[in-house]
């Protein structure tokens, strides 16, 4: 699942004077549900088709790996862990970037490189809006930072 549906969900918090972005990816859940639940559900039924025909233990190699794998990928917790947290004061915005024909909005936050030991002048920040959200979202901006720059062009992602 991980190699062709691979989703994001990203969540922002915007208060008077800080940005925070929580993202995680929910496939490995959803890929752990479904491989317990199917060696429950199989297990049972090679269990009597081991009996009908005991020639047929090695049918029991495929529900006993899906719950092995399912075991082997970790609990719910131990999942969260790959998740991102990222505050950021995005009062400190000195550029803001539309993309495009996308709902995307950058803003240039100067940055802190900690292995630098310096401020890194730029480092954009995607704000991903959702479909036609994209103008309410600037104007967002626009009342809160009314003398930053407005650039329509691309930026890396």
């Amino acid at each position: 699942m991980s190699v062709t549906h691979n989703t994001t969900i990203i969540v922002y918090r915007f208060t008077e004077t800080l940005a925070e972005e929580y993202s995680w990816k929910p496939q490995a859940a959803a890929a752990a549900s479904f491989l317990k639940w199917s060696a429950i559900i199989l297990l049972p039924i090679v269990g009597v088709l081991i009996l009908m025909d005991p020639s047929l233990v090695i049918a029991g190699i495929g529900p006993l790996g899906m719950g092995l794998m399912a075991g082997m990928m970790g609990s719910q917790q131990a999942k969260q862990s790959n998740s991102r947290h990222h505050p950021l004061d995005w009062r400190d915005t000195d550029k803001i970037y539309l993309y495009p024909g996308r709902d995307i909005i950058g803003l240039n936050i100067p940055w802190y490189h900690p292995d630098a030991h310096e401020v890194e002048p730029d480092g954009i920040r995607e704000v991903y809006c959702r479909k036609g959200e994209r103008e309410e979202v600037l104007n967002f901006f626009k009342v809160r930072l009314p003398n930053v720059e407005i650039v329509e062009e691309k930026f890396l992602l």
